[in-house]
């Protein structure tokens, strides 16, 4: 097959190095393109701007200092007084909580100064109560709460309420200015218990009421009250007084507006300090930001409806040149004039939406006359953001676009070299097998936890390492707060993606490819642990009948630690965890026991020893039961073996007292024929007739020995005496013995050996009879005229011997046919042979420890034996050829 080499490992090694290179370029474009908000907006905007006042990002950061601005007009509006901050202002707290207006009016009953708001929402920040992200948004992050001069609450008949502080409630109680009604203190309930629950906030509105507790008297007796709890409401130490007033527990007692409602004072309250101090807080900064020298921008707001001007520039200040002022901004460089009509809209900023513009400043301020203009001068003077956002621009701007495309390219390039990877995961350029690695073996789901645990750990350990810029930009809506460059204070960042971006790739691939190969192969699911699962419950519900004891004590087991475990160490369960334990102890080791003595029983009567009894005593029923059958088992087994070895001897000794019946009248036929060959017949007939008697007694007395040998290689009845042979001697000894007989039937025998010795350790005479045998059996079947081929090797620490023959009569039969017993190629039986040779062979041999195979195809005929060889002759033991003594005299 012609090798692929898209396939091959070095492709698949280049792909997934290139994969990893490829990932990390997109993740730092992406990165860089992202550090820059300037680079960003002018991605998809058609040819990029040359100047950094062109981009959009100019006119997105400028409209978004213009919220700010107008934010702040709006807040100096509701600070100032004739253009000066104005501390003394009354904030009515109900009015700011609707409306978020100051009034100067104290309507509601609830007020204070805006000065003390501030100072106490100050505080409030200070002590990490509250948080303010730059002045722009308040958060409450805690109420305090009361200590021990907490509040009570007291309710009238007429459905009134009066709060008092405890310290003061008790002073009451005990200068019995007030007094509990109980009906029957012997009860169980005192006016030191009421005030015990009271002092920790545990009693409720309309507890024990109407039974031993009747309320609380006055000194005379009268009934002042009628119910008396803890206050849980919203609550708030109080820093600062109302004005008018001492406190808020003195307002929602005195004023009918507020009585009942010290819940909502207090939410209005802190609420309105809340937004106090955060707009106070952006009032302030917002007025540093945009002061005169400090930065390129200026503005003006105009409100024409008072004539009031607000604005960064003292030159500006004055209404009645308002339009002069309008030209000076425009000849700044980059200028956006808004009024309420879009038609009077101008601005020479790139893309801008007059609609957006317009609303922004029309519904933040609320004005319907105004007009807003603001400019940046883009000469830049001053070093101020815009100065730095200049540099940045000049510096990187032109790397964009070219950024920005190599970013899509690796894109473009990973997708395809996916595609690719996906194609051949699992394949080689050898084979069109697929191939699975050591982890495609293991289980989907544990596979999957193992790559998310080798992804996820590292990554969290290295997160606190990962370097923090020391600038800080915004991009929602505010301006920049300090000059940085971007790119620089970047590139740590940049490292860190393209780090993480690397070994997620390296984890990523693992996973998806050992996922594309498992789908491949089809073991997505069959090597799940779900499937597992499945399978274990279904298999559980299919033998419930046979473990549902088991599946009965692991549930008692189970729910009494558990229960154990939720009592905390209450004494009964604990007692029955520990009972429960030692009884499944006990089972368990009883069970082990039990599977220990069945398996040895098991062992015992599989390795031979049939009458070997299982003990019976100390196992549980199931466990007796399995016992008593394998004792049954190794009954039969010894029935069986006895009747089946008195079956065999039985044959064997049918087969010898038979072969030596024979041989007796055989002895005396042979001799006959030899005395009547000695009287000199001249009769051919007679003379033919003894030929005949000769040869078929000499093929009878051949073919008794044949059986008699058979019976014994069978059964098993022989001894074998091993010793180091040489192999090739051997073969060069047999074929020269054979070589009469090849030739009388015109064949020629092809010996291959090789040089070196082939020591194999057999028995002598069995393997000269095996090797006789086969030759005999190529002497006989060969057909006339053709090769006969020979040949030993050795490979592998073993020596392979080959005989290989066409046969002379068509081989209809299969090789294992061949070395049953009885069978011959010779369909017609007219040849000498007894088909007992190769099954003779075939036993032989492998009662030596070697491997004797046959090998069929249409006429050709080949037998392979096959024995290890040893690697040097033992000193006492030398090699024999089979043919001393008597070698022959068996066969």
């Amino acid at each position: 097959m012609k090798q692929q080499w898209y396939k091959s490992n070095v492709a698949k090694g280049i792909l997934i190095v290139t994969q990893h290179i490829l990932l990390v370029v997109m993740i730092t474009s992406f990165l860089w393109m992202m550090s820059y908000p300037a680079l960003r907006g002018e991605l998809f905007v058609g040819k990029p701007a040359k100047k950094y006042e062109d981009t959009v990002s100019f006119g997105n950061q400028l409209n978004n200092i213009s919220h700010d601005v107008v934010n702040g007009v709006e807040l100096r509006k509701k600070f100032e007084t004739d253009g000066i901050y104005d501390p003394l202002r009354v904030v009515d707290i109900e009015n700011y909580y609707l409306n978020s207006k100051i009034s100067d009016e104290d309507a509601s009953g609830l007020a204070y100064s805006l000065q003390d708001l501030y100072n106490w929402g100050e505080e409030l920040y200070d002590k990490g109560e509250i948080s303010y992200d730059s002045g722009l948004e308040m958060a409450y992050t805690s109420e305090e709460t009361p200590g021990d001069d907490n509040i009570i609450v007291c309710k009238r008949s007429n459905d009134t309420y009066h709060y008092y502080y405890y310290s003061e409630f008790k002073d009451l109680i005990d200068s019995d200015m007030l007094r509990f009604v109980i009906s029957n203190e012997s009860e169980g309930m005192s006016g030191e218990d009421i005030l015990d629950e009271l002092h920790n906030g545990s009693r409720n509105e309309g507890e024990n009421r109407g039974q031993q507790f009747k309320g609380l008297q006055d000194a005379e007796g009268r009934i002042e009250y009628i119910d008396c709890w803890s206050y849980d409401g919203t609550w708030m130490e109080e820093k600062y007084p109302p004005l008018g007033e001492k406190s808020i527990i003195d307002i929602v007692n005195n004023n009918p507006k507020w009585n009942g409602r010290l819940n909502e004072a207090f939410d209005m309250l802190h609420s309105t300090i809340n937004a106090v101090f955060g707009e106070v807080s952006a009032y302030n900064e917002l007025e540093e930001l945009y002061q005169e020298g400090d930065t390129n921008l200026a503005y003006m707001y105009v409100d024409e409806d008072t004539g009031q001007v607000y604005t960064n520039r003292k030159e500006y200040e004055d209404y009645s040149k308002v339009e002069e002022n309008l030209k000076k901004i425009r000849g700044m460089g980059k200028y956006t004039i808004v009024r309420p009509k879009l038609a009077d809209f101008e601005s020479n900023l790139k893309d801008t939406d007059a609609t957006q513009w317009r609303d922004a400043i029309k519904y933040s301020v609320g004005g319907k006359n105004f007009v807003y203009a603001v400019g940046v001068d883009t000469s830049y003077p001053i070093q101020d953001d815009f100065h730095a956002e200049n540099i940045m621009y000049e510096k990187y701007g032109s790397n964009a676009r070219s950024i920005a495309i190599l970013g899509v390219f690796a894109a473009i390039l990973f997708i395809i070299f996916m595609v690719w990877l996906t194609s051949i995961a699992g394949r080689n350029m050898k084979d069109e097998e697929l191939h699975l690695n050591w982890f495609d073996h293991i289980k989907t789901e544990l596979a999957a936890v193992i790559i998310g645990l080798l992804w996820g750990i590292p990554l969290m350990l290295a997160y606190s390492g990962i370097p923090v810029s020391s600038f800080k930009a915004y991009d929602d809506g505010r301006t920049l707060v300090y000059q940085a460059d971007y790119i620089y204070n970047a590139l740590p960042y940049m490292m860190a993606g393209g780090i993480i971006a690397a070994y997620t790739c390296g984890m990523f691939l693992i996973g998806y490819l050992s996922l594309v190969r498992r789908i491949k192969a089809r073991t997505l699911w069959s090597n799940s642990v779900l499937k597992w699962f499945f399978g274990f419950v279904g298999q559980l519900f299919r033998n419930l009948h046979a473990i549902w004891k088991v599946v009965l004590l692991f549930g008692v087991f189970a729910v009494i630690h558990w229960i154990a475990y939720i009592s905390m160490g209450d004494g009964i369960w604990l007692f029955l965890a520990l009972t429960v334990e030692a009884v499944a102890f006990v089972f368990l080791i009883r069970q082990t026991i039990g599977r220990q003595r069945i398996k040895k029983g098991i062992e015992k009567i599989s390795g031979g020893e049939v009458d070997y009894k299982i003990p019976i005593y100390g196992l549980g029923n199931e466990q007796s039961d399995i016992a008593q059958r394998v004792n049954s088992i190794g009954e039969g087994l010894d029935a069986a073996l006895e009747e089946s070895m008195k079956s065999e001897r039985l044959k064997t000794d049918l087969i010898t007292n038979v072969s030596h019946d024979i041989k007796t009248p055989l002895t005396s036929i042979i001799n006959y024929v030899e005395l009547l060959k000695q009287e000199n017949f001249e009769d051919p007939k007679i003379q033919r007739y003894l030929e005949v008697l000769e040869a078929k007694s000499q093929r009878l007395k051949t073919l008794t020995e044949d059986v008699v040998e058979a019976s014994k290689v069978s059964s098993g009845n022989i001894t074998l005496e091993y010793m180091n042979i040489n192999l090739v001697e051997m073969i060069q000894q047999t074929s020269g013995e054979f070589e009469e007989k090849f030739k009388a039937r015109n064949l020629k025998e092809v010996l291959t050996l090789p040089e070196q010795e082939a020591i194999i350790r057999v028995d002598g005479r069995r393997m000269w009879r095996v090797l006789e045998n086969i030759y005999n059996n190529a002497a006989k079947y060969a057909m006339e005229g053709t090769r006969i081929y020979a040949d030993l090797e050795v490979r592998d620490l073993s020596a392979v011997f080959n005989l290989k023959n066409v046969s002379e009569q068509q081989l209809n039969i299969t090789a294992d046919e061949l070395t049953e017993r009885f069978i011959r190629g010779d369909i017609s039986r007219s040849t000498e042979g007894s088909g007992l040779g190769l099954s003779i062979a075939k036993t032989l041999t492998q009662m030596q420890g070697g491997k004797f195979d046959l090998y069929v195809d249409g006429d050709l005929f080949r037998v392979t034996i096959t024995f290890p060889i040893v690697l040097a002759k033992a000193d006492n033991e030398p090699a024999d050829d089979g043919r001393i003594n008597d070698g022959q005299t068996e066969a």
